[in-house]
């Protein structure tokens, strides 16, 4: 009697399958089903949180805000906002410390893909800043330690661009043990005081006399969890609006340099900019309306308003679409008028 009620289960469990177009197919659907509705707010939230120019986080006490340069992997500067301790270290020091490699940087630093620009084991023997605003540095033998050739210029660059932040430095004396090093091991000049000249720098195949420098910004994915916004410094020739000239050449693109997007849809064109008092008005054609998400438009709306930054004058910018405001548009095309950022990426 057992024996017949367990065929006689096999046989309306086999029939139950053949009634069942495809039972396993439909048990994946039902499952696919279930991870569609989980993961898709994970999507929207990861979309918000990832982006280094959007981050924020409340000032710790005795502290201050300054933008240190970190390299990515492509060997882009990137610029950062972080808050330093206003402790005994000083300010300058405090900075130049936070660009030093170190195994507790790295790992405070894995997140964004960034890394520090300063060799291993540097220390700073001293720091003074003159009248005149030059800032005097004097680091142990470890300074001399870079890799590469462009590793070496870069951190060069980096420390440079670190220390110019703050408003009483303009240019930077390094020195080594206390002595002036006329060149670095891989070649890079630091006999003489060190300015800021460009970041970043994309050069033309064919270089002229009448060639001026604009500074442009684009959104990178880079190897971490983040994405961050880098400035490319690019020579142009003919203008004398400078920044039209900037919008123009952020129009066309960084050629796939160092990783970077170019976040304008197919055919858009700047049909104008005029700057009157403070205020950068901007002329967009239609097409720049034709992302393809809300991460896209942001990206598009950024890369215009921190290439703005780099023009002290403006203050805020309004953008228009073929000359007019959208209705119901709280971004491209709104009727706002949008502050310029101070800072472009931040990350405590």
């Amino acid at each position: 009697m057992k024996r017949k009620f367990i065929i006689a289960v096999i046989v309306l469990f086999c029939m139950t399958l053949v009634a069942c177009s495809n039972p396993l197919v439909s048990l994946r659907e039902f499952f696919n089903k279930k991870t569609e509705v989980n993961e898709i707010p994970m999507e929207e939230e990861k979309e918000e949180t990832e982006d280094l120019s959007e981050v924020s986080s409340k000032q710790p006490d005795d502290s201050i805000a300054t933008v240190l340069y970190y390299k990515d992997y492509d060997n882009l500067l990137v610029p950062v906002m972080r808050y330093i301790p206003k402790g005994d270290l000083g300010l300058a020091k405090a900075a130049v410390k936070g660009i030093i490699y170190s195994p507790e940087l790295m790992e405070d630093l894995k997140p964004t893909g960034l890394l520090p620009t300063l060799p291993q084991g540097t220390k700073i023997n001293g720091a003074v800043i003159k009248d005149d605003g030059l800032a005097i540095i004097d680091f142990s033998q470890e300074f001399l330690n870079f890799d590469t050739r462009e590793g070496e210029a870069l951190g060069i660059k980096a420390l440079v661009y670190t220390l110019t932040e703050f408003p009483n430095i303009s240019k930077v004396q390094i020195r080594v043990d206390g002595k002036t090093v006329d060149e670095m091991p891989y070649g890079t000049k630091i006999g003489e005081s060190l300015k800021r000249t460009e970041i970043n720098l994309v050069k033309p195949e064919i270089l002229n006399d009448k060639l001026s420098k604009v500074m442009v910004y684009y959104q990178k994915k880079g190897r971490g969890n983040y994405t961050y916004f880098v400035p490319l410094t690019k020579l142009v020739s003919g203008y004398t609006n400078s920044a039209e000239a900037a919008l123009n050449e952020l129009l066309e693109g960084p050629e796939a340099y160092g990783g970077l997007e170019n976040p304008f849809p197919t055919g858009t064109n700047l049909l104008g900019v005029e700057v009157n008092d403070g205020i950068a008005f901007v002329n967009f054609s239609k097409e720049i309306l034709n992302t393809g998400s809300p991460a896209e438009e942001r990206a598009v709306l950024k890369s215009v308003i921190l290439t703005l930054k780099e023009f002290p004058a403006i203050k805020k910018v309004r953008i228009f679409v073929d000359g007019k405001t959208l209705e119901n548009s709280d971004s491209i095309g709104s009727d706002e008028y949008i502050d310029v950022p101070v800072f472009v990426n931040f990350y405590e």
